[in-house]
């Protein structure tokens, strides 16, 4: 408390206070660069008792202060292009007002966006204690109920009237040019965005897009003439995906046009009915400095279309069989009957995906105990498990699976067969439909019913279903000329999508897969002994001879002949006539 006490008073000048950054007077030293600049004055003196008549001030000063570390600073010193300068300003003696001036100069324009928010001069001083005396036991020091640091601020001169307070009036509107995204298509949406300022420039204007979980930014439209091309960057902010694009500095009074911005919306997964996207237009201005908030909602909707069809190879079994003997037990797959394979393809045409299907086959198996189609073996392909509401091959009987036919194998591996298959009949000439055929199906027969489950299938894929069975021959063999058709019923459901969104009516569908059993006359080739073939051929001569010699018995090869004269006169009588013509 005995130290002598420095009262200091300083105060700082700006020359001018608002800088027009259009005015450039400077030119910066070694370079042709013009630059509009401002004088920054700062003048101090000192009073205090037992001191010497001069002390020694260390000063720093800072331009742009209120901006962050690592932000543009706006203005820099025309000697040094720093934003900071520490220096020693010395007043020789108390109460001798004693001032330097520092030269300041604004950066370019397009190096900085900040116009509206004022320009920070922080002058912050301390004594430099080691000026004093030596011999001095007790040293001074500032008073200590006056601040050691002063601040002015200077303006960018901007276009808003007398006062340089510019007041917008921000108006925004938007819409999609889709009211619908239907889960499993490309679904790129394009948000048309119209800003408007109806009042005086909002500066660092900026649009912002908030970004749904399930879209992505993917651009701005740059192929429509109407639609001006903005300056976009995609960000995070507290975890939130944005997009902010650049409007202006300013964004001129009276500025209306539109935009297009491009969306991918592919993420379903957790979707709602709907997505949303917030938009709103931000600037610096302290009065206005936002537009009204909008919000856009498009609609969701999960829609597949499901086809199922099938196959019976062959699609008519002619009987009877050739070389072929029925037996009371057969043990190999070759003496129960002909081949008779069945397959069926579920396929989502899309564009959503499906899941939780069931698909339901009605197989006729017998009738009054007597076997009709006999199955073999069951064969899957994608994601498809089956059983059976019986055990199927029950007499074990012997069986190679072989590989798919043509026919099979194209609907496997999704060939140009039509999808709409409704039912395979058989193309029979009419001789041989003496009856018409008896349809046999799970109304009048017994039946084997088979129940899949299917699990995902996206846009374009398919699960499949392959039956290998017999006909059992000696149960139509007993029924000679009798005509049926074995109908199949297929049939599936689609119980769910994966997706929160689900469609108001699930798809579903069925099909009958015929086979038809017909009869015709076999043609049977007989091998004709060669004695046979010699003996006819002696009893044929044998019977020309005989009806030559009665013939020659009764006269046939007798011809009657006229007498010599008569063909002489009448010879005569011809020459006479020629002569007198």
């Amino acid at each position: 408390r005995a130290r002598p006490v420095v009262t200091v008073n300083a105060h700082l000048i700006l020359n001018p206070m608002i800088v027009n950054p259009d005015n450039k007077t400077c030119q910066l030293p070694s370079s042709q660069l013009l630059v509009a600049c401002f004088m920054v004055r700062l003048c101090a003196d000192f009073e205090g008792q037992s001191i010497s008549d001069e002390i020694v001030l260390k000063g720093e000063l800072q331009l742009d202060s209120l901006k962050q570390k690592g932000a543009v600073k706006r203005t820099l010193f025309f000697d040094y292009h720093q934003s900071h300068h520490y220096f020693s300003f010395v007043i020789e003696r108390q109460k001798q007002l004693r001032c330097q001036d520092f030269l300041v100069y604004l950066r370019d324009e397009t190096e900085f966006r900040d116009k509206l928010s004022p320009i920070n001069i922080h002058f912050n001083y301390s004594l430099d204690e080691s000026s004093f005396e030596d011999s001095l036991t007790v040293k001074p020091m500032l008073n200590y109920y006056q601040k050691s640091s002063l601040a002015e601020q200077a303006y960018i001169l901007v276009d808003c009237g007398e006062d340089n307070l510019c007041i917008p009036d921000l108006h925004l509107s938007a819409m999609p040019d889709t009211d619908q995204l239907i889960i499993g298509e490309e679904n790129c949406v394009m948000l048309i965005i119209n800003p408007r300022n109806d009042g005086e420039g909002a500066y660092e204007a900026e649009l912002h897009i908030k970004i749904p979980p399930e879209a992505d930014y993917t651009g701005v439209e740059r192929n429509n003439k109407a639609l001006r091309v903005l300056s976009c960057d995609y960000k995070m902010e507290n975890e939130t995906r944005m997009v902010v694009c650049d409007l202006g500095n300013p964004m001129v009074a009276g500025a209306n046009f539109s935009t297009g911005i491009r969306f991918s919306v592919q993420h379903f997964e957790n979707a709602d009915f709907s997505i949303n996207f917030e938009l709103q237009i931000k600037s610096s201005n302290k009065i206005n400095p936002t537009s009204n908030l909008v919000n856009l909602h498009i609609n969701i909707s999960a829609v597949a279309r499901v086809q199922i069809r099938g196959v019976s190879h062959p699609p008519t079994i002619i009987l009877p069989l050739h070389n072929w003997e029925p037996k009371d037990e057969p043990t190999k797959e070759e003496e129960v009957g002909p081949l008779v394979e069945h397959i069926y393809e579920l396929h989502n045409i899309g564009p959503s995906a499906i899941n939780s299907t069931v698909l339901h086959v009605g197989w006729p198996v017998s009738s009054r105990e007597e076997f009709l189609l006999y199955i073999l073996h069951i064969q899957t392909h994608g994601p498809l498990h089956c059983q059976t509401s019986s055990p199927i091959n029950t007499m074990q009987i012997k069986f190679a699976v072989t590989q798919d036919t043509p026919e099979l194998a194209a609907f496997l591996y999704n060939s140009t067969i039509s999808h709409y298959v409704r039912r395979r009949d058989v193309a029979v000439a009419e001789p041989h439909r003496k009856n018409s055929a008896k349809i046999l199906n799970c109304t009048n027969v017994k039946c084997v019913l088979i129940s899949c489950t299917v699990g995902q299938l996206e846009r374009g894929k398919s699960a499949a279903l392959k039956i290998r069975s017999r006909l059992w021959a000696q149960t139509f063999l007993e029924r000679k000329n009798d005509f049926y058709s074995l109908s199949t019923n297929v049939s599936f459901e689609v119980k769910s999508m994966p997706y929160k969104v689900q469609p108001g009516k699930l798809p579903e569908g069925s099909i009958a897969i015929r086979t038809s059993v017909i009869w015709s006359t076999p043609n049977v080739s007989f091998e004709i002994p060669l004695w046979v073939i010699i003996l006819a051929i002696l009893l044929g001569l044998l019977v020309l001879a005989l009806l030559t010699l009665a013939l020659w018995k009764c006269g046939f090869f007798d011809r009657a002949r006229p007498p010599q004269d008569d063909m002489a006169d009448r010879q005569q009588l011809t020459n006479n006539k020629t002569t007198d013509a």
